[in-house]
């Protein structure tokens, strides 16, 4: 008789690691059957990006370099019958935000297609670059069956690498593939990045993606979009399903934004002939000249393109996306969108995106 042995000699990850009291099997959260979105690059070290890294360096403010390592939607998908799921996480960097759980957490949500529901968050306890998380109990199902689930990366932090761990026993399969295949690409300012809301799964661009099914690649970046020629390079270069453009808010002045805002539209329309794109002014907006003349500015390259027979072009009017009776409970600061406001931004632009890829899905 052969003798049996233990597999988790020659592989180690096969040995069960405790984690708060439970024993949990890894598996390497960047390798198959996961499915990670929202970082379409790749650098020398290894690292995932949102934007290369000799993108990056040639941005005019240095910040975009460290934040094109950082979440902003990033996801980890997959399929799984356990009844805990246990993270095993090293960080290149952790940054402080106006909220600990959103800079630093992880959102899991389960369920697939546009029935995803919020499960949980964790966060680490102290700045070490190493940290185990365990999402355990209630809500999560008490009984082994096969769900999906999406776990949302740290809005304000780099991860360096994942395992997801599960119960001994249990298997990982990858997740069902999303109803449009493309991702949704954002482009803007701190608006997008959405860091002052509550955790990564309530920035408006990853409420969108939950609302369409889609997958999303995150492109804002706070304090740092200034309308570069060579992002709309890159951006042509992941090949979006659509786009949402946004910047306003990191121009300096009006005179910045009308010397970039409809040159850099123009660029990209020169590489995306047929790219649905939607130009949105500014959410809180303000009636005072300053205010009126950026809009005026973002509604001129609209107005410009539809004169030439643009077809795949839409505007939406900053100042509407908060209408309503909570129009001042939408921020943190009368500028960056709360949970609120955030919801209030995924919904309107959600449905404007749905309309504008309407035309697209009757051409299948």
């Amino acid at each position: 008789m052969v003798p049996e042995k233990d597999f988790s000699d020659l592989d180690a990850n096969y040995k069960p690691q405790c984690v708060n009291g439970r024993d949990m099997i890894f598996h390497d959260g960047f390798a198959a059957p996961f499915v990670l979105e929202g970082v379409p690059f790749v650098d020398a070290e290894g690292r995932h990006r949102r934007l290369p890294q000799e993108a990056a360096e040639k941005c005019l403010r240095p910040p975009v370099i460290p934040m094109s390592l950082q979440g902003a939607g990033e996801v980890l998908r997959f399929v799984t019958d356990s009844t805990a799921i246990a993270l095993d996480v090293t960080f290149d960097e952790l940054f402080a935000g106006p909220q600990r759980r959103a800079s630093t957490g992880f959102d899991l949500y389960i369920g697939s297609g546009t029935e995803k529901r919020f499960c949980g968050n964790q966060f680490p306890a102290t700045q070490d670059p190493h940290a185990e998380l365990l999402f355990s109990a209630l809500p999560l199902p008490r009984t082994r069956e096969f769900r999906e689930y999406t776990l949302y990366f740290p809005l304000h932090s780099a991860v360096r690498s994942i395992r997801i761990g599960v119960d001994p026993g249990c298997r990982i399969e990858p997740p069902a593939p999303h109803r449009v295949e493309k991702p949704l690409l954002f482009y803007g300012s701190s608006i997008t990045n959405c860091g002052a809301v509550s955790r990564p799964g309530m920035n408006y661009p990853a409420i969108i993606t939950r609302l369409l099914d889609l997958p999303m690649v995150n492109m804002g970046f706070s304090g740092a979009c200034l309308g570069e020629l060579h992002i709309a390079d890159e951006i042509a270069g992941v090949d979006p399903v659509a786009m949402v453009l946004e910047y306003d808010h990191n121009a300096p002045d009006p005179e910045f934004l009308a010397r970039t805002h409809e040159p850099f539209f123009r660029h990209l329309r020169a590489l995306c002939p047929t790219l649905p794109v939607l130009l949105t002014s500014r959410c809180d907006f303000m009636n005072t000249p300053d205010g009126k003349r950026r809009r005026e500015i973002v509604m001129r390259t609209f107005l410009h393109a539809l004169d030439e027979g643009d077809r795949f072009v839409d505007f939406l009017d900053g100042e509407t996306l908060f209408s309503g009776p909570f129009r001042y409970d939408c921020t943190i600061d009368n500028c960056h969108p709360n949970d609120l406001g955030a919801t209030l931004m995924a919904e309107r632009i959600a449905d404007r995106i749905r309309r504008m890829l309407a035309p697209l899905d009757d051409t299948k």
